[in-house]
């Protein structure tokens, strides 16, 4: 079985709000999407923003520019 991001491949929505505001809070992708243009091509094991069985997002409000970064647990598909 090969593990994936919940998030890069749709298999959940992003449910929260802004801690400041009460916003729903954007998925802006994950961190390895903004290293070049091939990355959202990548091996998720080659990338630099992978830790151990989790990929990490940026969250942020469109409202307020509260962001966060959020690790994400890998799911089995």
């Amino acid at each position: 079985m090969e593990k994936v991001c919940p998030l890069c491949n749709a298999l959940e929505a992003v449910d929260e709000r802004c801690p400041y505001c009460g916003q729903i809070i954007i998925d802006g992708g994950s961190l390895n999407n903004y290293l070049g243009p091939y990355s959202p091509y990548a091996e998720i094991e080659s990338l630099p923003f992978k830790s151990e069985g989790y990929c990490v997002h940026l969250m942020y409000c469109p409202e307020c520019d509260y962001d966060a970064r959020v690790a994400l647990a890998l799911v089995s598909i």
